[in-house]
């Protein structure tokens, strides 16, 4: 049995991880889509900023590989699938024959559907391609509209923040991430950001991208046009056009929809905000059915915490500048213990 695993996503790892041990003899290739090892997508907001290198979104690659041993290629582009024939081309006619596939990611994106997203000057926040390239333009570059729906976004908001540049963030929600956080806690959120220069404008998106070759103005719902010569997108869908036929068989399965988008809620921990402040959450972070929440906030140093909890246990936490509470809230949620009658001492 031939299987090919196709993508850049440090989600190709729990794949070939789960073939390998259940069939040490398969034959496994790895095919990456952008050229260099998988890495760490959520990383690549780090690397706009001087606090984070670029060998580091490859650390987990490096384990994985001296553990298992796959198959690598790396020096090939991929330019079509044949689901039918079950060879995958690359643009040097190079042809790789397999059995069964597993298609994480294409290497290409396509960008939400407003006007003029072709225009010099956007880019998407999840392949380490167009952060080089936004690195490159961002020396003569000084107003940046931000589309935040996901943590991915908010993270290269404060990054392009810490750059000292004119920072804009779009939510479709009344606060952020709301898809996340409860809208209470979503509107502290943004108003963080603010106290911190980041202007917030909620409940809006964009609607065209204005300029001739390069981005000059973006335009909002609400008609309100903004200056920018920056416009980033932290939601866009793999690229799956390249396949030659939509059916897949059996055997194969397509693994892009969650790719490049964060877990929406997420039980292992998630940091978030860089060096603008600091952000946690873990668990169910919005209030469940017949449960209950408690919290504190220090309006002065926006410190807050936010607990959930159903019956004796806590469901969820939020916490914002209280890294010292970061690992006792996580433990208390990961070992569950029991906290009726505790929550008040706990938060």
């Amino acid at each position: 049995m031939k299987t090919l695993v196709v993508g850049n996503s440090l989600d190709v790892f729990p794949i070939i991880e789960n073939i390998l041990k259940q069939h040490e003899d398969e034959q496994v290739t790895l095919f990456t889509t952008e050229g260099v090892l998988p890495y760490d997508r959520f990383a690549l907001p780090s690397l706009i900023t001087s606090t984070g290198k670029e060998q580091g979104i490859f650390k987990t690659s490096e384990i994985f590989l001296a553990s298992y041993h796959p198959l690598v290629v790396t020096a090939e582009t991929l330019a079509r699938i044949s689901v039918k024939r079950k060879v995958l081309t690359t643009e040097n006619k190079t042809q790789i024959e397999y059995d069964r596939l597993f298609l994480v990611d294409t290497g290409h994106l396509i960008l939400p559907h407003v006007r003029g997203n072709q225009r010099t000057g956007v880019f998407d926040c999840w392949r380490l391609s167009s952060i080089k390239e936004m690195k490159k333009h961002l020396p003569f570059a000084e107003s940046m509209t931000v589309v935040v729906s996901n943590v991915q976004g908010l993270n290269m908001a404060c990054a392009l923040s810490q750059l000292k540049k004119e920072v804009t963030v779009i939510s479709h929600g009344t606060g952020l991430l709301p898809d996340i956080l409860d809208e209470e806690t979503g509107l502290l959120l943004k108003q963080i950001l603010e106290g911190k220069g980041i202007r917030v404008i909620s409940e809006n998106a964009i609607e065209e991208i204005l300029g001739d070759a390069e981005v000059k103005a973006v335009k909002l719902k609400s008609g309100k046009v903004l200056g920018s010569d920056t416009v980033i997108f932290d939601e866009a869908k793999a690229d799956i056009r390249m396949l030659s036929e939509p059916t897949l068989t059996e055997d194969d399965q397509i693994c892009i929809e969650e790719c490049f988008k964060p877990p929406v809620m997420p039980f292992a921990p998630v940091h978030f905000g860089l060096k603008v402040f600091d952000g946690f959450y873990a668990g169910w972070t919005k209030l469940p059915e017949g449960g209950r929440e408690f919290l504190k906030f220090d309006g002065p140093q926006n410190i807050y915490r936010k607990i959930y909890a159903h019956g004796d246990h806590m469901t969820g936490v939020v916490i914002f500048n209280s890294p010292q509470d970061n690992d006792r809230l996580w433990g208390i949620l990961q070992r569950q213990d029991n906290i009726t009658g505790r929550e008040e001492e706990i938060i």
